[in-house]
């Protein structure tokens, strides 16, 4: 009797582990990623693999390029209080114009203009997403930036391991 009820138990427990994996996760947050993430997901896209010493500093070379470059085009930008995500950090958070996001994060992998679109790729936060939201750009396999006319007023962050996350390659169409 009591293995059974053992049995039981482990079984209602494996249940609930593999509903917890397979929940859909999906975040709100003002904070973007940095550039560091995206190359990481992108190296292992491309790859199968993290990048190497050699991969890592020759971009880091190239972002470093980048960054600097547009700091001297608008000297302004270090009166904003985004100045440190953007120089030192390297991360995305609203505010970010859409240059800045391609300096430190290169070309989306989708960008939508389309509502419903937009809708389906922020699932059950679409409400959070601010009405004045105009534009998306898809950052595989785990963010969606929101952008009015000017910048990023929003970010979805989708958590890796539960049923939408597919690994690289990605985002299920709908």
């Amino acid at each position: 009797m009591r293995t059974r009820w053992r049995i039981a138990g482990l079984a209602a427990v494996a249940i609930a582990t593999a509903a917890c994996a397979t929940s859909d996760r999906v975040e709100w947050t003002p904070r973007g990623p940095t550039a560091e993430e995206v190359f990481n997901e992108r190296s292992m896209a491309v790859n199968g693999r993290p990048p190497n010493f050699e991969e890592r500093r020759q971009w880091e070379g190239l972002v470093e390029d980048r960054v600097f470059a547009y700091l001297r085009q608008h000297p302004e930008m270090q009166q904003d209080p985004r100045y440190n995500e953007f120089r030192f950090w390297w991360q995305i958070g609203t505010g970010t114009t859409p240059a800045e996001v391609r300096i430190l994060l290169g070309d989306p992998n989708e960008q939508t203009i389309d509502r419903a679109r937009m809708a389906a790729l922020a699932e059950q936060r679409w409400g959070d997403v601010p009405p004045i939201a105009q534009e998306a750009w898809v950052y595989e396999p785990a963010w969606v930036l929101y952008f009015d006319d000017r910048s990023v007023v929003g970010v979805i962050h989708r958590i890796p391991g539960h049923a939408w996350y597919e690994g690289p390659g990605l985002f299920p169409r709908r």
